[in-house]
């Protein structure tokens, strides 16, 4: 303890000599948490990119920061899985592996591998649900080198055959793991179940649509959407931005592929699919739940209310779902709520949780009163405060630093959203009332319209779930078998 004194006093001889001391107040005891003052946040600092466009059609955001020698990208591309054949479900996320892991022209997988290593840098690629994503961070001095390795992998990867059937093998391996995990099961399967099994949304990867997936068809995803005119790129870090324009147009502006215009991402279809559904796993004594409907975009003129309403019903040690579900019942340790909106169609208004399989039924009944409680009166002034103070507060720490506001920046363009609206939110979550959240409670929490999915043992429930006034479905979850002539 002497010697962590001494430390502690040494590194006090260092402070500057002129340090304004610390002055502590006493504003007498405090009544509760609650009565803790806090000062206002500081406002978000919007950064002003510069946004100039190749000539090829390449739009590009570029903002410096020279705080550390670092410097960072990242490409946008219109594309996604939701462009999958219905039986080649597998073949955007196959083509976003082997784009980056396949090499380029003139250059392995493994080797750039070993040369990007060699500079502690990196660049990655993948493809989700809706965005295509080709990342790179280097120190300034490597620069050069990695926006050239970038651009090999972005205009001429290789996608090399034996990369493909080992990304095909991982492919195949997480489809073999997928109901190890009772949580992800029942995550999964309300996502199929809401958005419907059969459509882009709900689909997914199987033995044989992995199978059927050839290279000829990774090359002609790759050539359908990465394009130079479907793509938005964003530079950040410590570099001039009259340079790295220059760097970029002699680098990319040789890239002259067109394509036609990608069309838009299907549909959502606006179908409720209310009822139980049950999986069987008896090697577990908890149960997982979740509970789901469509619910909407973030465009949405009430998506601060609900935002705000369903941070009341279940977002923190606050919420209601927590002090009613966990604490007062016991039944739940883990309970969330959380209205899930998308940038380009209807998210998911979600509850998901876990209970000892003894209290299983007890815990759904008990978290869909808490649901209809908010539908049949306001909110009180401190659940009001406590929410929008926690979404307020999100924004400014989700967005303290430069670089991540410009990813936000760039995501709203990609996406059709004005640039200015997450100043637009802020304004909308501080004008947030209780006859607001009461309003969008009423219209868009539905209990008779939830889809629950649970995952758990049923020999050791408390009470059957029809006992819910509810129809319950087994759910069939099985792995279909791999074909026999696989690749």
């Amino acid at each position: 303890m002497l010697r962590l004194i001494a430390i502690a006093a040494m590194f006090a001889g260092l402070a500057p000599a002129q340090q304004e001391p610390v002055v502590i107040r006493d504003t007498g005891p405090l009544s509760s948490p609650e009565s803790l003052q806090y000062p206002a946040l500081h406002p978000i600092h919007i950064p002003k990119p510069t946004i100039v466009t190749l000539s090829n059609g390449l739009k590009i955001y570029l903002l410096e920061d020279h705080e550390l020698p670092i410097v960072r990208g990242s490409m946008l591309v219109r594309t996604g899985n939701l462009f999958d054949p219905k039986d080649k479900r597998g073949l955007a996320t196959l083509t976003g592996i082997t784009m980056r892991s396949g090499g380029a022209a003139g250059m392995a997988g493994d080797q750039l591998n070993d040369t990007l290593e060699s500079m502690a840098a990196s660049v990655e690629t993948s493809i989700a649900e809706s965005t295509g994503t080709v990342r790179f961070h280097c120190l300034k001095e490597n620069t050069d080198a990695v926006l050239g390795i970038m651009h090999d992998v972005v205009t001429a990867p290789a996608f090399r055959q034996d990369k493909i059937d080992l990304a095909r093998l991982q492919l195949k391996s997480s489809i073999s793991r997928r109901n190890d995990d009772a949580a992800g099961i029942a995550s999964r399967e309300i996502y199929r179940l809401v958005y419907g099994p059969d459509t882009p949304y709900g689909g997914q990867e199987e033995y044989a649509t992995v199978d059927a997936v050839t290279r000829a068809d990774i090359v002609a995803f790759y050539q359908r959407y990465f394009f130079p005119a479907n793509i938005l790129m964003s530079v950040y870090g410590d570099f001039s931005i009259p340079e790295m324009q220059k760097k970029l147009e002699t680098l990319f502006g040789s890239w002259t592929v067109t394509q036609p215009k990608v069309p838009a991402f299907p549909k959502v279809e606006l179908k409720p699919n209310p009822g139980i559904f049950f999986v069987e796993k008896t090697d577990i004594n908890q149960t997982f739940f979740q509970m789901g409907e469509l619910g909407g975009e973030i465009r949405d003129k009430d998506y601060a209310a609900l935002s705000v309403a369903a941070d009341v019903l279940g977002s923190g040690f606050s919420s209601r779902l927590l002090r009613e579900v966990r604490t007062r019942l016991g039944y739940a340790y883990d309970i969330s709520a959380d209205w899930d909106a998308d940038f380009d169609h209807p998210g998911m208004f979600a509850i998901s949780g876990s209970t000892k399989a003894q209290s299983t039924t007890e815990t759904i009944d008990a978290t869909i009163q808490q649901i209809d409680k908010m539908r049949t009166a306001e909110i009180t002034d401190q659940e009001l405060k406590t929410a929008k103070d926690t979404a307020l507060n999100s924004i400014v720490f989700e967005f303290e630093r430069p670089s991540s506001t410009l990813s936000r920046l760039v995501t709203y363009d990609y996406f059709g959203y004005p640039e200015d609206f997450l100043a637009r939110y802020q304004q909308a979550v501080a004008e947030v009332t209780k006859a607001d959240v009461l309003r969008v409670a009423k219209q868009h929490f539905r209990p008779e319209l939830l889809t629950i999915v649970a995952v758990g043992n049923e020999a050791n429930f408390d009470r059957p779930l029809t006992t819910l006034s509810r129809p319950v479905k087994m759910l069939d979850v099985s792995i279909a078998p791999e074909p026999r002539s696989s690749q």
